[in-house]
């Protein structure tokens, strides 16, 4: 489910707390930092629990803890990093995660090709996604070609036209095919064994 914008920042608020001072900050301390009334803040509070983003322990003062939901992202599949494959979305496992990602929609999708290997993109590594339609030029983004083939490249404007882009010489940009852009690479991860 999707968040308000100020159920995002209280949710911010919280997580940094956790983070910075390792604790949830009191239900005072939320309503003092938004000047805003206590009602409020239990009003957010328990939007945010509705959603899964909070859990309460009843008949405990400071009973708030983040949910298991913000420390991990759904592995959805593979995604090509060569030409393109057909892409199939299917909960793989989870990727556990700090907590300085914003809420939102992310996603994991693990690299199958060498096309990003100038990116320092190998296969075998995940990639860690933010789901987002849009991209500057120079971002990597993993992109759906002609709706059914799924690609991770890099976003550039080709005399005006938009265009995807390999890190490896020996893969020739997607031009002149439509694409949708499905999310932003945020993150790479590599597992070494």
């Amino acid at each position: 489910m999707d968040l308000t914008r100020k159920q995002e920042a209280v949710l911010g608020f919280v997580s940094e707390g956790v983070r910075e001072v390792g604790r949830v900050p009191s239900i005072r301390e939320i309503a003092r930092h938004f000047r805003v009334n206590i009602r409020a803040v239990q009003d957010h509070l328990s939007a945010l629990e509705r959603k899964g983003f909070l859990k309460r322990k009843a008949g405990v003062a400071r009973g708030l803890e983040l949910a298991e939901k913000l420390f991990q992202i759904p592995i959805v599949g593979r995604v090509t990093a060569g030409g393109p494959a057909l892409a199939i979305e299917d909960v793989q496992g989870y990727l556990p995660m700090g907590l300085k990602l914003k809420p939102g929609h992310y996603f994991a999708l693990r690299v199958r090709g060498d096309s990003m290997i100038g990116a320092g993109i190998l296969e075998g590594d995940f990639v860690i996604v933010r789901r987002e339609p849009t991209a500057d030029p120079g971002d990597i983004v993993v992109a759906l070609v002609e709706r059914e083939e799924s690609t991770v490249k890099r976003f550039q404007l080709y005399h005006g036209e938009p265009s995807l882009e390999a890190a490896n010489p020996a893969y020739s940009p997607i031009r002149r095919r439509p694409f949708e852009i499905i999310g932003k690479v945020i993150e790479v991860r590599r597992k070494y064994s």
